[in-house]
């Protein structure tokens, strides 16, 4: 198996590809063996493949990212960039960029929070959210009565409601968004005169069974043309004169470290694991509907966590297995959590804790490599309650199996602030890009996810930095960001 150069050179590798292709193409055993150990086809992008795995790469586009990496000067994986409007050798993409600090204003919707306009590869996208006129409150209206449940026109009927209810949400979906992206009713407009169109994007929220929103609503709105560097400002005007600007996020101080081993073995980060996600059903949930899902999810956890003390996987003399019990008594049984890690007790006090300021960061880092998979990160905003990390990941954020019917993430975040807060990261939405290049006569296949990582609990308000964890399943990369001198005042 070759190894890749200190200095490797992609044009080579590209020729490399196309000289296996000609190869193949003319009948040559060798070059045909090859490119059947990737694929049934005789493509470039079959070719490109080859060589990746040849090199010891999951995919063509893991291989470019290493090379990428290896030909930066040797302190740009790790060297921060404070200051200034060059993102220098971290390699960010200079396609990204995001936007903040705005106020809430009054539409024909009701009250619109922009919280980030978050600018990827060729495409923008306004986050906001929004709370209906009346506090959301469903109009109220007559109860149909249902036959009973066991005849089949009841089962029927019941399929029928569901779907009627469906519809009755997805048209009051449409109208909220419809609504907003009125020439009429907002206005967007930057420092240097250039006006733009609002295009319909997503919404998620509580929409009750008359169809009308029953609480906060999460908004995304597509924006034309694409904002470049170098805007002062964006500016949304409602009709009747009230207007909000969005500010160029600002640029922290980066440090990113080495690829490193994974510090857990396999067995304790299955409990570590096990125990985060039961303290996330805590933080999404409230009151009953947590201790529900508690009640059926900490035995499960409890019975797995012995499995694995018979296994003889995990170290005897680890104290996670009681930390988990303890935790499920907590969750369950009401009982103190001073005895669990403070990290864990730390979370689940985390709702008592009073907001500090926002932050909207344009981070701009691309990271080594990790497991195949290369991470751009782009923006880090927070709100209320909860923050957001918007990021790349090139080929896919997902692990698949080898018969393509399961999916896992990949890579996983956890973050941790200079007060031992830890945060826990949730999937929050993706969209994967798949095209083509063209580098001279030949095109190659690229493909890549923009997505975004929802992060519980709230930001401590005295925290000073954040490191965020990127893990996979043998190598970690560590980001250490300063929140100093980032804040934005929290809007009402």
């Amino acid at each position: 198996m070759p190894e890749l150069p200190d200095r490797p050179d992609i044009d080579q590798l590209r020729r490399q590809a196309r000289e296996l292709l000609r190869a193949a193409t003319h009948g040559e055993v060798h070059a045909i063996a090859r490119l059947r150990t990737v694929s049934d086809r005789v493509t470039l992008s079959a070719a490109q493949l080859a060589v990746a795995r040849e090199y010891s790469y999951r995919s063509w586009p893991a291989l470019k990212a290493e090379v990428e990496r290896r030909r930066l000067p040797t302190s740009a994986a790790t060297s921060p960039s404070p200051g200034g409007d060059e993102r220098g050798p971290l390699g960010a993409p200079e396609q990204w960029l995001s936007f903040g600090g705005a106020t809430p204003i009054a539409t024909s919707a009701g009250l619109l929070l922009p919280e980030a306009l978050v600018v990827g590869a060729g495409h923008a996208t306004l986050y906001a959210s929004l709370t209906p006129p009346g506090n959301g409150q469903p109009a109220a209206g007559r109860q149909r009565r249902m036959p009973a449940p066991r005849m089949p026109f009841a089962r029927w009927a019941l399929r029928r409601q569901v779907n009627w209810a469906r519809r009755r949400r997805a048209d009051a979906a449409v109208t909220t968004i419809r609504t907003l992206i009125r020439p009429d009713e907002l206005a967007v407009i930057d420092d240097q005169g250039v006006r733009y169109t609002l295009r319909p994007g997503g919404m998620s929220g509580k929409i009750g069974r008359s169809g009308e929103p029953a609480g906060l609503l999460s908004v995304s709105l597509g924006l034309d043309p694409v904002p470049g560097r170098g805007i002062g400002w964006l500016e949304l005007r409602c009709r009747d004169g009230s207007a909000t600007r969005l500010l160029p996020s600002a640029r922290p101080a980066v440090q990113v470290s080495q690829l490193t081993p994974t510090s857990e073995s396999p067995a304790e980060r299955e409990l570590v694991d096990q125990a985060l996600s039961l303290i996330d059903l805590q933080l999404t949930n409230a009151g009953n509907v947590a201790e529900d899902f508690l009640r059926r999810q900490c035995p499960a956890a409890l019975a797995k966590t012995s499995e694995i003390q018979r296994s003889g996987e995990l170290d005897p003399a680890s104290e996670l297995p009681d930390q988990l019990r303890q935790l499920c008594a907590v969750l369950t049984e009401h009982r103190p959590a001073d005895r669990l890690p403070a990290s864990w007790s730390g979370m689940l006090g985390a709702a008592r804790r009073a907001d500090g300021p926002g932050h909207h960061l344009d981070i701009g880092a691309t990271l080594p490599p990790i497991d195949g998979v290369t991470v751009q990160l782009g923006s880090l905003i927070s709100w209320p309650d909860i923050w957001r990390l918007y990021l790349r990941a090139t080929p896919t954020w997902w692990g698949y199996s080898e018969d393509g019917r399961r999916k896992w993430f990949g890579v996983t975040v956890h973050a941790e602030d200079d007060r031992g807060g830890t945060y826990l990261s949730t999937f929050d939405g993706s969209t994967g890009h798949t095209g083509h290049e063209e580098p001279g006569h030949e095109k190659e296949e690229v493909s890549y996810e923009e997505l975004a990582l929802r992060f519980r609990p709230r930001l401590d308000p005295l925290a000073h930095a954040l490191t965020l964890t990127f893990r996979g399943a043998n190598e970690e990369v560590l980001v250490d960001l300063r929140l100093e001198s980032t804040a934005i005042s929290q809007r009402q």
